[in-house]
């Protein structure tokens, strides 16, 4: 769905940043006033990575899907087939 494709893009950005500041940690050498400053930063981008793979995982997305499925049914556009898999 092309609907999604900014989000999942969003989602790959996020994740490939996390695993840049991640990879930068252990390569570049840090002067050690900046070292809490990175350790904090290296966090925060973990944390953002966890919760894109949270929502693409987790429940956000089911949930996103069975709304689909309700506002279809509503309309009367016969899912009988999807409902089968939620």
């Amino acid at each position: 769905m092309m609907v999604d494709l900014p989000r999942h893009l969003t989602g790959i950005a996020v994740i490939a940043l996390a695993a840049f500041i991640l990879w930068g940690m252990f390569h570049w050498e840090l002067a050690e006033a900046n070292r809490e400053v990175a350790f904090m930063v290296c966090g925060v981008a973990i944390g953002w990575a966890g919760s894109v793979v949270n929502y693409h995982f987790g429940t956000s997305e089911g949930s996103k899907r069975k709304t689909d499925l309700i506002a279809k049914q509503n309309k009367g556009e016969g899912c009988a087939e999807e409902t089968k898999n939620l």
